[in-house]
This record gives C-alpha cells, sequence and structure tokens, in this order.
C-alpha cells in the first residue's frame, strides 16, 4: 500500500497487516485515518527528540 507522509510529502510503500497476519483475532481493525510518517522524517525526529534530551554542556 502506498501512501503519503504528512511531515515532508514523500510517497512510500507500507506493507499491509492483514496480509501479515493469519488470524484476524489477534489484532484490532486499523482506525479509518491513520498518520503516515516516512521512515526518514521517523529518524529525523527521534535525532531531535534525543538531542533535546541529553544535558547541556557547561561553558568554560
Amino acid at each position: 500500500m502506498e501512501k503519503r507522509c504528512i511531515l515532508c510529502g514523500r510517497k512510500f510503500v507500507v506493507e499491509d497487516m492483514s496480509a501479515t497476519t493469519e488470524d484476524d483475532d489477534l489484532f484490532t481493525p486499523e482506525p479509518k485515518k491513520n498518520v503516515s510518517i516516512c521512515e526518514l522524517c521517523q529518524n529525523k525526529l527521534r535525532h531531535e527528540a534525543d538531542k533535546t534530551q541529553k544535558p547541556t554542556k557547561p561553558v568554560g
């Protein structure tokens, strides 16, 4: 399934979850509107979040 990233607008392919599972009782159905973020934007957001959580270095 092809989706569009909400941050950069890049199209990317997402593997359909219903095709990978054999038993439908294991998972609840997908919500109708789900947010799609590409792998590059996920990595960028993770890097920025990690950077903000690091303590600041003392000056001097």
